[in-house]
């Protein structure tokens, strides 16, 4: 099985600098553009299906491809962003003050921890991982694109990759609004190959 993990289009917190998580954004002007564009890029793509993680902001950016492909957009919520807890909707530069010692750690490898509340990096790696597994094995021979977010992206790869979360920002870098991770699942092995990271072409 071929699969395109793709991040969402710019959303109102990324234009606003909030701190997003399962908070449920929309789309900003800008990611409305960057979602007709993504049809476009994927015009020449064969798709047999797609799903999306449940929050606007991934819905929406896949929306004009799946209208353009003919094809239903499946709804799961495991593909969500993680939760933050109590750092859910609030403005970055405001956090950075009240908790520099953990905002500095984040900002320094992308390991999101210490937060209150949150949801740990490893359970979101562990439900994306067995939510895409389970995926792949309903889509022997087939492509599909998979709706997510940028830590939730980052997790499953560093689970499938043996990254360590502390190695994030070094090994996997930044993944930009509407970029493709490509990957290919090998049922024979039942593991996952990573073809290319946060491709925007």
């Amino acid at each position: 099985m071929k699969t395109t993990i793709l991040r969402h289009a710019k959303s109102i917190a990324n234009e606003n600098g909030l701190f997003g998580g399962i908070t449920d954004y929309d789309l900003s002007k800008d990611g409305l553009i960057q979602a007709e564009n993504l049809a476009t890029r994927l015009n020449d793509f064969n798709i047999d299906a797609i799903y999306s993680s449940p929050l606007k902001r991934a819905i929406k950016t896949i929306e004009p491809t799946a209208k353009a492909k003919e094809l239903k957009i499946d709804i799961i919520d495991d593909l969500r962003e993680m939760n933050v807890g109590t750092w859910e909707n609030r403005l970055r530069d405001d956090l950075r003050k009240e908790y520099p010692k953990e905002n500095k750690y984040i900002d320094k490898t992308s390991f999101y921890c210490g937060m209150i509340g949150q949801e740990e990096t490893i359970d979101v790696a562990n439900r994306m991982f067995n939510c895409i597994k389970d995926l792949a094995q309903k889509n022997i021979n087939k492509t599909i694109i998979v709706t997510s977010h940028l830590v939730a992206i980052r997790a499953f790869l560093c689970k499938i990759l043996e990254i360590p979360f502390e190695q994030t920002k070094e090994k996997i870098g930044t993944l930009r609004n509407t970029s493709i991770t490509k990957i290919i699942y090998d049922h024979n092995k039942q593991a996952f190959d990573v073809i290319k990271i946060d491709d925007i072409s």
